[in-house]
């Protein structure tokens, strides 16, 4: 081969190669820190308490639990790692930080909350790994309250602002623009890379009929491993393209809330570069069952409420009014009874 054939190969060679690192998805690692805030105030699509029985489960240098113990009406709790209780949970209700070295040699930081239920102590989360990329604040919360921070579609982050969390998602909207994420277990680091496919708009706000204020709409992929809070915007979020559920929600009025659930609500269809208004709300109608035995109907406590596109809705805080029951003679239109359920 001649030079001049050599040196134009190399060129090209060196033309393409440039081409293909520019048109390569750009990583970007964000570092998270553990963060405790000063009042829990995070809307957890999915908050578990795990039972205190042999400590508290988070691995660290010193083995596979924080020691903790129960002394009168109170738990004893080893903070910072040695295997020796020097902290005490009082009352019904407590926060603690717990404080070692992890397993391979880094510092950890875990802060929990505990609640007595009657005798018995529960823990969980109480603070979460927090970072910033595009502007934009994400926290992750180790929802299942294992230590790690990387179970898709089982612990929880928030993305931007606001304390209502989605589950931890692969794919990640910030500044509407979309990003792969990945996490480390440990949570202290992650990467983004841009997101490629087609994507839409959608928008939960819109078609809603009710007074209520929109805390949280939790719609997951189909594989549950993409997750976002669509009520996180005003006008829509954009998010992949393709068929989602509603896996959490928050709807509160003042004191008052309710949470959301699928329910008989079919899945959610988002097109390319399209705009999709989710229907829901009002009115609600309820499902329940009944048994009559001679002069005495009986109403078993496990009404169901649905919205207009079959969305449930769960967990009446406080607790709901109960429906009035109404028993009329369905040929003389008389009514014959009314009644709601005690305690209610």
């Amino acid at each position: 081969m001649k030079p001049t054939k050599v040196l134009l190969a190399a060129v090209v060679a060196g033309f393409f190669a440039n081409l293909a690192a520019a048109q390569a998805p750009q990583s970007e690692t964000i570092a998270f820190s553990h963060k405790i805030p000063t009042k829990w105030e995070y809307v957890l699509p999915r908050e578990t308490w795990t039972p205190v029985s042999n400590g508290i489960n988070i691995a660290h240098a010193g083995g596979a639990a924080f020691a903790a113990e129960v002394q009168g009406s109170a738990l004893a709790v080893d903070t910072n790692g040695d295997g020796k209780v020097d902290d005490k949970a009082k009352g019904i209700s407590a926060e603690l930080a717990l404080k070692a070295k992890s397993i391979d040699g880094r510092t950890l930081n875990y802060g929990i909350r505990l609640v007595k239920t009657g005798e018995a102590w529960s823990y969980a989360a109480g603070g979460a790994m927090v970072g910033k990329a595009r502007g934009e604040t994400i926290a992750v919360i180790d929802q299942n309250n294992n230590g790690n921070y990387n179970d898709y579609g089982t612990d929880a982050m928030v993305v931007g602002g606001g304390e209502a969390a989605a589950f931890l998602s692969r794919v990640v909207n910030l500044g509407g623009d979309l990003f792969n994420f990945e996490i480390n277990a440990d949570g202290s680091s992650a990467t983004l890379t841009a997101w490629e496919g087609e994507a839409g708009v959608l928008d939960v706000r819109k078609g809603f009929e009710g007074k209520g204020d929109i805390k949280a709409v939790v719609v997951s992929n189909e594989r549950g491993d993409v997750s976002f809070n669509a009520a996180s915007t005003k006008k829509g979020l954009k998010i992949p393209a393709g068929n989602w559920v509603i896996t959490s929600g928050l709807v509160s009025q003042g004191s008052e809330s309710v949470r959301l659930a699928q329910g008989n609500m079919a899945a959610i269809a988002v097109s390319k570069d399209a705009n999709t208004e989710m229907s829901w709300g009002g009115p609600i109608s309820i499902d329940f069952q009944y048994a009559i035995n001679g002069d005495k109907l009986t109403v078993p406590y496990n009404l169901k409420y649905y919205g207009r596109s079959g969305e449930e809705y769960r967990e009446f805080l406080p607790d709901a009014t109960s429906p009035q029951i109404v028993v009329m003679d369905k040929k003389k239109r008389i009514l014959l009874s009314t009644s709601r359920f005690p305690g209610c």
